[in-house]
């Protein structure tokens, strides 16, 4: 097995050039054999140079690019698997692979089993002896179709190497007879319209062949324990395969013969049989024969006292069961009745109690909107808390009623409350129509915010909400004073920044916002006179196209500086 392996080293398929096929250039041209031999050197030459100066990295980004033409992702294709042949053969078994389907493609035949050689190649470095065989075997059928016989040759070359490694040398054999027999029959032909050259890889391919089958068919002999040649082994095969079927025919033959003998003393206990039953007389055929018939009629009478009696017993039977079941469809029918009745009487409790749920929900529902904003009672649903959140821009706005102290002590308990519940519910109204969401009231004090959770961050819906509160006061007092009561006056002061906002506490939640925009519009609110809307730089420059605006000064915010303030004269 060793000096086999030692005169048989694995052979690893040789890579071949294919040229591209192209209009100005045709194997054809080469019957003018030193102008011809320039022109191609030369293509090969530029072609290697070429590849070589590309790194695999671009040639493959070039190979999967859609725009690149079948041919040239053909040649890319067969540079990238010999130059990663060595180092990456997993890759060159892909590149190689892709491009054996683009010669298919494409009609190019030389190429197709050369791509299918180079693949087989990556496989058999990686190990991979079934993936190697199968590729050798396709560019084999291929090479044998397109008339290719050095090609077919070197596949079987190469699957007879597997085959050995594997220790298969019948497989072996036959691949190296298939090989001697494709070359003896297409060889000749073959190089009688070759070159010289071509003729002699072509013997040496037939002597390396017949050498490989003298081996093999020796160290088959060798592994078989037989040391005649293969060839008599076949002679001696028939002889065996006549021998077994000439023992196994006259195995038949007696097995025939057998069944003859037992035939024929069947046929002599039949004729003793006759030869009794002629001897018989009349009288004694005539008794037996009503003796029979005797037993006979006994026989249909206790055969006719049988079935009727069984007959008798399934009709018991059946009116038994018939009994029991419809018995059962009873009880089976006062069950199910209970059952509906004790069902639709679960159900309507069921549907009263999920109606009473759904009302409940709707008000819970209800009174988390009028605390929260729709996407924070949203989160504090899903999640069971919400989480902070900052905003680069919102607008606050703050209302505070002036001389407040001196009007409720004018003003009953339930009057006060009635006529903050009748301000507070017109601001919300108000504030609604501009998507501006309620914070919170501290005493007299109402604040409002935009650019939270709708991200309406221009104070412009603001300053105009703003406006309006300052109108409806504005009838509001006219009213009270025609009628001789008290009335309120508010001051509104508006800034826009950043503010953060949360949700506070475990029991009466709040949600709040806080940041220096908060203190700052707080201190808008009081440097204004009641009736006007006194708005911050920062809010004035985001609307200033909006409206007509008087300017009143600075004022002193904590951690801002000065401050420019404005009045909302009008509405452009």
């Amino acid at each position: 097995m060793l000096q086999l392996l030692a005169s048989h080293p694995p052979k690893i398929p040789s890579r071949k050039l294919v040229i591209p096929a192209c209009n100005s250039f045709q194997i054809s041209d080469f019957c003018n054999p030193m102008k011809k031999l320039t022109t191609l050197l030369a293509f090969l030459i530029a072609n290697c140079l070429h590849l070589a100066a590309q790194t695999p990295a671009a040639m493959e980004a070039k190979l999967n690019n859609p725009a690149t033409p079948k041919s040239e992702r053909l040649s890319l294709s067969f540079s990238l698997a010999e130059k990663l042949m060595r180092t990456e053969p997993k890759k060159a078994a892909d590149f190689a692979h892709r491009a054996a389907m683009l010669a298919s493609e494409l009609g190019d035949q030389n190429r197709e089993v050369a791509a299918y050689l180079m693949a087989g190649e990556a496989n058999y470095r990686r190990r991979e002896s079934r993936e190697a065989n199968s590729k050798f075997n396709r560019a084999f059928v291929l090479a044998k179709d397109y008339g290719q016989t050095s090609q077919a040759i070197e596949a079987l070359k190469q699957m007879e190497t597997i085959a050995t490694q594997k220790n298969d040398y019948r497989e072996a054999f036959r691949l190296s007879q298939e090989g001697v027999a494709l070359l003896q029959k297409n060889g000749g032909g073959s190089t009688s319209s070759g070159s010289d050259g071509y003729r002699s890889r072509l013997e040496k391919q037939n002597d390396d062949l017949l050498r490989e089958n003298k081996a093999l068919r020796t160290e088959l002999s060798k592994v078989t324990g037989r040391t005649e040649l293969l060839e008599t082994n076949y002679q001696e095969a028939l002889k065996e395969t006549m021998e077994k079927s000439e023992t196994q025919l006259g195995k038949k033959d007696e097995q025939i013969e057998k069944v003859s003998q037992e035939k024929m003393q069947v046929d002599l206990v039949v004729e003793e049989k006759e030869r009794m039953l002629e001897s018989m007389t009349k009288e004694q055929l005539a008794d037996k024969f009503q003796l029979a018939e005797s037993e006979k009629n006994v026989e249909k009478e206790r055969a006719r006292a049988a079935t009727a009696e069984l007959e008798q017993k399934k009709s018991d039977n059946f009116r038994n069961v018939l009994a029991l079941v419809a018995a059962f469809i009873l009880m089976l029918a006062v069950l199910l009745y209970f059952r509906y009745l004790a069902k639709k009487r679960t159900v309507g409790q069921l549907a009263d109690q999920n109606a009473v749920i759904e009302l409940e929900k709707k008000r819970s529902d209800e009174l988390l909107l009028n605390i929260l904003p729709a996407a924070i009672a949203q989160e504090l649903r899903t999640n069971n808390k919400v989480k902070p959140q900052f905003y680069e821009q919102a607008t606050v706005m703050f209302i505070d009623f002036k001389g407040f102290t001196s009007v409720s002590e004018r003003l009953s308990p339930e009057m006060l409350v009635e006529e903050i519940d009748y301000c507070f519910s017109n601001f919300d109204k108000i504030i609604g129509q501009f998507k501006i969401e309620k914070i919170k009231t501290i005493g007299d004090a109402y604040m409002c915010a935009s650019g939270l959770t709708d991200h309406n961050s221009s104070p412009t819906d603001m300053v105009l909400a703003g406006l309006e509160i300052q109108d409806f006061l504005q009838h509001l007092r006219a009213e009270r004073m025609a009628r001789g009561l008290p009335f309120f006056e508010a001051r509104v002061g508006i800034h826009t920044g950043p503010v953060v906002a949360g949700v506070v506490g475990t029991k009466k939640f709040a949600y709040d916002i806080w940041g220096d925009t908060v203190n700052i519009a707080a201190r808008m609110e009081e440097n204004c006179d009641p009736g006007k809307v006194n708005v911050s730089e920062s809010a004035y420059w985001l609307s200033k196209y909006e409206f007509e605006w008087v300017h009143r000064g600075k004022i002193s915010a904590k951690n801002k500086g000065l401050v420019d303030m404005y009045y909302v004269a009008a509405i452009k």
